[in-house]
């Protein structure tokens, strides 16, 4: 039996078919009965796949209720995920990871959408700042469940991947953690000039995603690089 939550299958499935539709090259957004012929999910889950979709940014509804991709979405995928670390592991370079804030922080309304809890609700909130022979070049941000690690100490955010920490604090007898992320190119934001010291409107590599247990949304997480950088855009041929 397969280890990912059914809900993250359907949000692949939904992803796959807006692809073999045409919807992320310029053809129209198809209906919600062609999604259902296509995916072969009930219209019930269609619909909540395309919600979930809208939350981690890949598509947009509009008021009259009309979906829509945003601007060079690239890819949807939960299979073979691999932390940041680890994408950077082969990288040239001398590489240090600077904690910036471990520690309680108020859940801002995307980070209570994404993991369904009330909005101000207190969340374990790790910023980290990754450089290479002393320039910077990416920063993560994560968001986790309170109760999760508000034991952890703050020195352990500084050499552990939140991946690991968040692994180590669940009963011993849990599953496997799943995680589904999602890469886009974007224009160069305040904070991305302020942490990477790139000029405005340069492109950079966004990672976004979300770590389940259980079935149930227990951590977001935000990854913002200079793709130039740290290498990543031969990872993987985007389409």
């Amino acid at each position: 039996m397969s280890v990912v939550p059914l809900l993250l299958q359907n949000d692949q499935l939904l992803y796959d078919a807006l692809i073999h539709l045409g919807a992320f090259s310029g053809g129209r957004f198809p209906t919600q009965e062609e999604l259902h012929w296509q995916t072969g999910l009930s219209a019930a889950a269609v619909s909540q796949a395309l919600d979930r979709l809208c939350q981690s940014r890949i598509l947009k509804k509009g008021p009259d209720g009309a979906y829509s991709v945003l601007p060079r979405p690239l890819y949807l995928h939960y299979r073979e995920f691999r932390s940041f670390g680890q994408m950077l592991e082969s990288a040239a370079g001398s590489l240090r990871v600077d904690l910036l804030f471990a520690g309680p922080a108020e859940a801002d309304a995307y980070t209570a959408e994404t993991l369904s809890i009330p909005p101000a609700e207190t969340v374990i909130h790790i910023l980290r700042l990754y450089s290479k022979d002393d320039i910077p070049f990416a920063y993560e941000e994560y968001d986790v469940l309170y109760p999760l690690l508000k034991n952890v100490p703050k020195a352990e955010f500084q050499k552990s991947s939140v991946l690991g920490i968040l692994q180590n604090n669940l009963p011993p007898d849990s599953r496997e953690l799943v995680q589904s992320q999602y890469f886009s190119m974007l224009p160069s934001r305040e904070p991305d000039q302020r942490y990477l010291q790139l000029p405005p409107g340069e492109s950079i590599l966004r990672i976004t995603g979300r770590i389940y247990w259980e079935n149930q949304p227990i951590c977001s997480f935000t990854i913002r690089a200079d793709a130039d950088q740290c290498a990543l855009k031969s990872r993987r041929k985007f389409p």
